[in-house]
């Protein structure tokens, strides 16, 4: 058997394939196909690191989407430069996508979002607080690599117009949070190893 594509390989290790067809994934991975394997570890480390996270539980299918990025990394150019000071692309807000009928409606109070520039991810989960505030919860993932060593500790500061307003740092596996922004239209700044990236435009709001 050909290796199975990276969606099928997840419903492999989320047992959500039929048995005939489990027993093939089971078994080319039991060739020791690297590739494979490297994608099934990847995936169980992902799901330790949220199922360890307290602070909420993300929609399955905000998961799904995030970690489809990183499908086929090999087949993607690598930044072999300084990524200098990048704008990052939003790829995903949860706002912009249709309710789906039969989805619990705590599943969907926090917004969503999932920015990328070069080889970085940044995952952003807004939680609306009291008082006109939310909490800014957020990892921050580089592309290809199996450990967090390029996003843990890094700077990260919130500004207004030109005015910080918040910072704090990463922690050991990119994750981090602030508590109690008010709303409003921001900007997030991160400095990372190889340049910085910013976030533009980032709308603090209930909704």
């Amino acid at each position: 058997m050909k290796c199975p594509n990276f969606e099928r390989l997840i419903d492999f290790l989320d047992n959500q394939l039929g048995r005939d067809e489990a027993a093939r994934v089971s078994t080319h991975l039991a060739t020791g196909c690297k590739p494979c394997l490297e994608a099934r570890d990847w995936y169980e480390r992902v799901r330790q690191i949220t199922a360890s996270d307290e602070s909420i539980e993300p929609p399955s299918w905000v998961f799904k989407r995030a970690v489809r990025i990183f499908e086929n990394p090999s087949s993607r150019p690598r930044l072999v430069e300084r990524i200098g000071q990048a704008i990052a692309s939003l790829v995903f807000d949860s706002l912009a996508r249709p309710a789906i009928a039969g989805v619990r409606s705590a599943e969907t109070t926090n917004r969503q979002l999932l920015y990328r520039a070069g080889d970085y991810s940044i995952d952003l989960q807004l939680a609306p607080a009291e008082h006109q505030r939310a909490d800014l919860i957020g990892q921050i993932l580089k592309e290809g690599e199996a450990a967090f060593e390029s996003v843990s500790g890094l700077r990260l500061e919130i500004t207004r117009g030109s005015e910080p307003v918040f910072s704090t740092v990463s922690d050991e596996m990119g994750g981090f949070k602030i508590s109690g922004v008010d709303y409003g239209l921001y900007d997030l700044r991160i400095e990372v190893d190889d340049g910085s990236i910013t976030v533009p435009g980032l709308q603090v709001s209930q909704s």
